[in-house]
């Protein structure tokens, strides 16, 4: 019964970090139009790991080609400017 409180608690802390770290994000529609610093998730196929990278660019769409690279496997989705 231990173990499950201890793991309970260990989720909320997951999920709590990861909404103050969002929070920190604007994913306003506009924000995808502004020149900065975007959060893009890249996701591959082929065993090629996903991953989460921020990239400087004009707009979201040359922040998804940048972080995407190339790589024939993967897509970029937009989830945000960091501020």
């Amino acid at each position: 019964m231990k173990l499950l409180s201890v793991l309970g608690l260990s989720a909320a802390a997951m999920i709590a970090a990861s909404t103050i770290a969002m929070s920190a994000m604007d994913t306003d529609r506009a924000a995808y139009f502004k020149a900065g610093k975007h959060q893009v998730y890249v996701w591959c196929t082929g065993g090629t790991p996903d991953s989460s990278v921020s990239v400087d660019a004009a707009n979201g769409a040359e922040a998804i080609k940048k972080a995407v690279g190339g790589k024939a496997n993967c897509w970029g989705v937009w989830q945000g400017l960091n501020g």
